[in-house]
C-alpha cells in the first residue's frame, strides 16, 4: 500500500513541476481576469477561471482559452516580486 501512495505522490509531483514555468513573463489584465503566460515550456493565454492559493507560497491558476480548452499553471511566490504577487492573488480571489 505504501508503494501506491509512494507512486501516486511521485506522478502528482512530477504533473505539477511540468506545469510550473521556470522562467518566463506573466501579462495580467485585471479588470478583464486575462492571463498571458509565456516561457519555454507554456504558453497560454485565456480567461481566468479559478484559482487556489497553497500555503501562501504557490498558487494553481485555472485559464480557458478562446477554444474553451481548460489549463492549469503552477506558479511560486517566490518567482514573482511580492508587488506583483499581490496583485495575482487579488485577481484570482476576484476569479472564483
Amino acid at each position: 500500500m505504501a508503494i501506491v501512495f509512494a507512486v501516486t505522490g511521485y506522478c502528482s509531483w512530477q504533473t505539477v513541476l511540468s506545469r510550473t514555468p521556470k522562467a518566463g513573463t506573466i501579462l495580467m489584465l485585471p479588470k478583464e481576469n486575462f492571463v498571458e503566460i509565456q516561457s519555454q515550456t507554456i504558453n497560454c493565454k485565456g480567461q481566468l477561471i479559478g484559482a487556489t492559493i497553497w500555503f501562501d507560497s504557490q498558487i494553481a491558476l485555472k485559464i480557458m482559452d478562446a477554444n474553451q480548452a481548460k489549463q492549469q499553471v503552477f506558479l511560486t511566490r517566490r518567482a514573482i516580486p511580492e508587488a506583483d504577487w499581490r496583485l495575482l492573488c487579488r485577481t484570482a480571489l476576484q476569479a472564483n
